[in-house]
Formats: C-alpha cells, structure tokens, sequence
C-alpha cells in the first residue's frame, strides 16, 4: 500500500508530470532527481514510477531532498520541475545573453565553456580568466531556479543585456585585481627565504586548514604546495574560505594542483630525483619525527605528504613514500589535527638544518 494518499495538491498536478512522459524532454543519458518533501507528500511515489517506466527510453529514476535537478553528462543543472515547461526555454535565455556578451566584446562561448568545466569537475574551480562572481552570474541567468512565465522577450533581452554588463564588469574586476595580485606577489617573492621543503596535501577537505597550512608553508620557507584530489586550492574549489584563514599566504607560496596524489609523488621524483619524500601518519611502521635524521637532506630537500582528516594519508600511496613519521601523542585520540601537525614537523627538519 503507497504510503502518502492520493489528494489535490495546492500547486502542482499530474499534467506536467504526463507531459514529461510523453515528451522528449528526458532521455537515457538524463536522470532525474525529485524532491519527496513535495511530491511524496501529494502523490504516491509509484505513480512517477509508473509513468517514466512506460517511457521508451530508460530513466533513471532518483530522489534529492534539496530540489529537483536535471543531471546530465554534461553537468547538473538545478531546475525546479516548472522549468521543464516554461515557454522561453534556456537556449532561448542564453542566446540573448550571449547575442548581449558579444555586443560588448566579451567572448561568450569561451565563457560558457568556462561555466560548464567548473560544473564537471569543481575540484578545479573557477577559470581565472573570468572568476567565480562573473561565472556564477552568468550560470543565474542562463539556468534560473525560479522562471516567470509571464515575462515577455523584450524583458527578458532588457534583463539579459543588464546581465551581460555585470558579468563584463565583475570579468574586468577579477582581471584588475589578478593584475594587482602579481605584482604584490613578485613583490612579496623577493622577501622571502625558501629552503627545500615541499608539502603535499593530499584529499584535506577543510578550506580552513588548507589555508592555516598555507601560512604555515611561507612561514617554514617552503618551496611548493601541492593540493591534491578534492583538497580546496587557490584558484579552485573553497578558494574564498582558504583566504580567511592562508591571509595572503595562498598568493605568496607557489602551489599547483593535482588530480590525484599518486600523480603529485610521480611528478615530485621525475623533477627532484633526490627528493625524500616523508608521510605523517601513525601505523606501525612509523617512527617519531625528532627520531628522523633530516640533516642528511638538506640539500636534495624533503617534501611531507598530510593527509584526510578523518582518513589519513591514503594507503595506496605509502607504498610510494619514502618514510613515515607520527608525532606521539598522551590523550584519548591518536593523531593532531593536520593543521598543528604540519609546523612540528616543518620546524623539526628546519631546527635540524640549523635554520635561524
């Protein structure tokens, strides 16, 4: 027996849902994603079933408790169910927009495209030739959450060319202060002293501890960060709260990122041959970081691989490492959180090279 009974919703009905079936608005590539707070509670789940499984081609068939959202191959795209009966549809929205870019000399595809790719993977972030507040403009114009109906074509081009001038503007903004950022940068880069000391990230999910291990980094002189996998970085996902808690020191210490931790450790032993590359993680084999001689590579340099704050460092990847150390520890919980276990390390190895 279905759960929630059949009774007249107060603003949604069957029709669309029928339409949606009989229409090629879905296909196999699609799936759908409905809110149950809203439809469950008005019709029984079985009917959405029944009326997508008599579908010719295969849906699956999904439940969000957020809203509903069309995912594709492409990317998700948040849409409430109306959206997918509206009369202006969004390639109709976004040709006005883009027909408005044009006209003022912004490269509209390009900036779709960089729209698109941040959907896809958002470990990569924003593409920094536009910025994340332009994008995000431009992405609230093409694929509203909320659509008026009622809206006529010569509204809509009103409201698109307004857009396409704040999305201009904020690109100019984002490349003015870019500008402005390398300059203070190369500036900052005279002053500082680098010794051989490289840390990789790997798959930390918190943008605070990243960017409390950014100042950690330039304070210890280090030469490189690597973010890895999910971790938040500079120009990417979680860019804005990294900057509450790095300060400034995202943009002094030179990091890059990778897909994966494997690729980082593969790229770090084809450019420093030499390199030892350390991982902080209590197991059995790991031995106290004031035990370690680290003197011994002072010139070739070290890197220390941090990992997860819940997982650790990924156990695929300590084969790979040269050594693990731990800090020990006289509590209930065995491990520091990673953002207090990087500087005990870092400033172990410099006190060891006699850095003062």
């Amino acid at each position: 027996m279905d759960r929630h009974p059949i009774h007249q919703p107060t603003n949604v009905s069957l029709k669309p849902i029928i339409e949606c079936n009989k229409n090629t608005v879905l296909n196999n590539e699609t799936t759908l994603m409905i809110n149950t707070r809203h439809f469950g509670r008005r019709y029984p789940l079985s009917i959405l079933l029944m009326l997508l499984l008599g579908r010719s081609t295969p849906v699956v068939v999904g439940f969000s408790c957020r809203s509903f959202s069309v995912l594709t191959k492409q990317g998700c795209v948040g849409r409430p169910l109306h959206r997918l009966f509206t009369s202006t549809s969004d390639s109709d929205r976004i040709q006005l927009l883009h027909d408005q870019l044009q006209s003022i000399g912004v490269d509209a595809k390009q900036l779709a495209k960089a729209s698109l790719s941040s959907i896809e993977d958002p470990t990569l972030g924003y593409d920094s030739s536009y910025g994340k507040p332009a994008i995000k403009t431009y992405r609230a114009f093409a694929y509203p959450k909320k659509v008026d109906t009622n809206d006529s074509q010569d509204f809509l081009a009103a409201q698109a060319g307004r857009t396409a001038r704040q999305v201009d503007f904020l690109i100019k903004r984002h490349r003015s202060h870019q500008t402005e950022w390398v300059r203070h940068h190369d500036a900052l880069q005279k002053s500082r002293q680098v010794f051989p000391l490289i840390l990789i990230l790997d798959n930390l999910r918190s943008a605070f501890n990243v960017g409390s291990l950014y100042r950690t980094a330039d304070a210890c002189g280090c030469q490189e960060v690597f973010t890895c996998g999910i971790t938040p970085h500079p120009n990417g996902s979680g860019a804005h709260k990294l900057q509450k808690s790095a300060l400034g020191a995202e943009s002094v210490v030179p990091s890059r990122h990778f897909a994966t931790t494997q690729q980082a450790i593969e790229c770090l032993r084809e450019e420093f041959p030499g390199l030892k590359i350390f991982g902080m993680e209590t197991t059995d084999r790991s031995e106290i970081y004031t035990q370690v001689n680290y003197e011994s590579f002072r010139t070739s340099g070290i890197a220390l691989v941090l990992g997860n704050e819940v997982t650790g460092v990924d156990t695929e990847v300590m084969s790979s490492l040269d050594s693990i150390v731990e800090i020990p520890t006289f509590g209930a919980k065995n491990s520091l959180n990673v953002a207090a276990c990087a500087p005990v390390a870092l400033y172990e190895i410099l006190r060891q090279w006699k850095i003062e």
